[in-house]
């Protein structure tokens, strides 16, 4: 049989069918294979271990509210720093809740979703929504990003009007277009910017509490919808070893799923304006580039000098050796998990005014921030170069992300916000 048409088919209905419509063709199509296999769940190379480990947590989790988490996908913390704030997220939760994570789309490969099973989390079809939400026990659903509060806000409220909803933003929309369109000035990503800004402050009057990723975009949601209780969730850190010493460090590093806009102009603002300059400051300085789906224009730049080696399934090493991370952002908004990364590995971030929002960073004590490119290139340079500076800002950075970012730390504010919405 030819396969040509039915992927031409399945393509089409992705670009073109809502998000309501694919929620209601993915029902059908599970109905029918219930119906022709006899089968009520997926199977999977790892589930029977899996499903073990989830039963056994939820054995013990009976009594607890249950809390159900929608998003577009499966995390991958390996992959994007979105994935790995929520699969923290979900674990916190999941200390005093019985979680039920619902993702719209899932990777083909189970690996991902049998951490969250290993984690006691339990997974479920989004064309389950109904049965899960009519548990007596449900305390709350928090739904992640505007494509999903789109999809299920409405649906939740008629499914148990008393299931109180929590928006996670993850990153303001319209800001971050907002942003590129000051840069680009395509009328197009101006549209996006006031599209989603409808969208996002129609959810978080939708609502029952809003989760933004920085002091930033919980400043903007609370002049949009100032009726609406809010609370800052930003991305989670765990403490890493502070690897390398200055001496025994080189090279610059980037790391970014590159198929993400901010990321992607990036890299290409600091290969094209930024690195030629550092070249003439450091001669003989090296560069990784590191992230999922590199574009050819980028890909372009493998040399010698710069390596672009897409996705790296284990980034530490990197972190622990090489000397100074760059994160060139010039749009964007929420929280930079790349940022926090780094400085909770030990390598000083040269960044801009955008990607150090949320930190409290200040300039040559915990980071060394710049905007243009000459800026930039010479804070590369001085940090590369200037024993003292680099281990005052790394020590400095990685006490901020000790005192403000780690898992026990954001705990308190995920659960407190969980429990005082559930109980109004």
């Amino acid at each position: 049989m030819d396969k040509q048409p039915l992927r031409s088919l399945k393509q089409t209905l992705q670009e073109n069918l809502s998000l309501s419509s694919k929620l209601f063709l993915r029902g059908l199509f599970a109905a029918s294979r219930r119906i022709a296999t006899g089968i009520v769940g997926r199977e999977r190379a790892h589930l029977p271990r899996g499903l073990k480990q989830v039963r056994e947590a939820n054995n013990r989790k009976r009594d607890w509210p249950r809390i159900i988490v929608f998003d577009e996908r499966v995390p991958s913390p390996d992959r994007d720093a979105g994935s790995l704030r929520m699969f923290l997220i979900l674990k916190t939760l999941a200390e005093w809740c019985h979680v039920v994570f619902v993702p719209f789309n899932r990777p083909q490969s189970a690996d991902y979703e049998s951490a969250l099973w290993e984690a006691g989390i339990e997974t479920a079809d989004a064309v389950d929504y109904r049965r899960l939400l009519k548990d007596k026990d449900v305390a709350a659903a928090i739904v992640s990003r505007p494509s999903m509060a789109g999809v299920f806000i409405h649906r939740i409220r008629r499914a148990n009007p008393r299931v109180k909803i929590v928006l996670d933003t993850v990153d303001l929309h319209f800001v971050r277009f907002q942003r590129e369109y000051e840069i680009s000035g395509d009328p197009k990503t101006l549209a996006k910017a006031q599209h989603y800004r409808r969208l996002e402050r129609h959810f978080g009057e939708a609502s029952d509490l809003v989760w933004c990723a920085s002091a930033e975009d919980q400043a903007v949601m609370m002049r949009e919808v100032p009726e609406r209780r809010t609370a800052l969730v930003p991305t989670i850190h765990e403490l890493r070893d502070a690897g390398e010493t200055f001496t025994t460090r080189a090279g610059l590093l980037f790391i970014g799923n590159l198929a993400h806009r901010p990321n992607e102009d990036a890299v290409l603002f600091f290969m094209r304006e930024v690195y030629p300059q550092i070249r003439q400051l450091l001669p003989n300085v090296r560069l990784d580039i590191i992230g999922d789906n590199p574009a050819a224009d980028i890909a372009a730049f493998d040399s010698d000098e710069v390596k672009v080696r897409g996705y790296v399934p284990d980034v530490g090493p990197y972190l622990r050796e090489r000397r100074v991370f760059v994160a060139p952002l010039r749009f964007g908004a929420g929280i930079k998990g790349k940022v926090g990364e780094a400085m909770a590995h030990g390598i000083p971030v040269v960044t801009t005014s955008i990607g150090a929002e949320g930190f409290g960073l200040t300039h040559r004590q915990d980071v060394m921030i710049a905007d243009d490119p000459k800026s930039f290139a010479t804070a590369v340079a001085d940090l590369y170069s200037q024993q003292e500076l680099w281990e005052t800002i790394a020590r400095n950075a990685r006490l901020r992300i000790e005192k403000h970012f780690t898992p026990d730390v954001i705990a308190e504010t995920i659960n407190n916000s969980i429990r005082e919405v559930s109980e109004t």
